[in-house]
């Protein structure tokens, strides 16, 4: 009789869904042949329970994750979801999974629940920043400002940090900066918000004048721009 309620609970267990475990110490999550693993400090290990992360982010197992309870989103196959809130994608772009407005290319956009609309109001914030459909913008406490192309803002006003990335893929580099995709010819030089340096053979030169080569399939991340109000 015993062995029959184990084996009747033990079938109850795995018909339940694997409860969220937290883990402070993981860098992320990604899906590779789609298989979904979590990254620790370079390492990788296979995702066995469902994770949670800062900024309210749920993964399964499954490879989908969702931000404060909202909509169910897919992770595709090579896309990197970080604990600080952004998702990296194979070409080195990068965006926040948490709901955000920017300016991209001209034009304000506002992103909900992983969905993008352009905005066609002026916007009003909690902490009294107002943001027109063309960039125009008031902060709080100062005169009428533009926004810069990357610029970025959580729905409560607060300001994001922006993120510019460089990645060397197929021997070529291609560079998320101010929120613009940007491919670098192999003689090409671009300087960079930091005062690093970049040219288009993958070599770097950083602000405090060291230099690195990247190897292929690297993406490392620089500071973006500071903005001034």
């Amino acid at each position: 009789m015993n062995r029959i309620i184990c084996a009747f609970l033990l079938i109850i267990a795995s018909a339940l869904p694997l409860r969220a475990q937290t883990d402070s110490s993981v860098d992320g999550t990604t899906v590779k042949n789609g298989e979904v693993y979590t990254l620790h400090d370079g390492a990788s290990e296979v995702l066995t329970n469902n994770l949670k992360l800062p900024f309210d982010i749920e993964v399964t197992t499954n490879g989908t994750f969702t931000v404060a309870h909202g909509k169910e989103r897919k992770l595709a196959d090579g896309q990197l979801l970080r604990s600080d809130g952004w998702l990296m994608n194979p070409n080195g772009s990068m965006q926040p999974v948490f709901d955000h407005v920017t300016m991209e290319n001209g034009q304000v956009i506002v992103v909900r629940d992983g969905e993008a609309e352009k905005l066609t109001e002026p916007m009003r914030f909690p902490n009294n920043l107002t943001i027109a459909p063309d960039g125009s913008c008031n902060y709080p406490g100062s005169g009428p400002s533009r926004l810069a192309d990357g610029q970025l803002f959580r729905l409560d006003g607060t300001a994001i940090p922006t993120k510019d990335t460089v990645t060397f893929k197929n021997g070529r580099v291609t560079v998320q900066k101010d929120g613009t995709l940007i491919s670098l010819a192999p003689g090409e030089i671009m300087g960079m918000n930091d005062g690093t340096r970049l040219r288009g053979d993958g070599l770097i030169q950083m602000h405090d004048g060291t230099t690195t080569q990247l190897h292929e399939g690297q993406t490392i991340l620089i500071a973006g721009p500071v903005i001034k109000r």
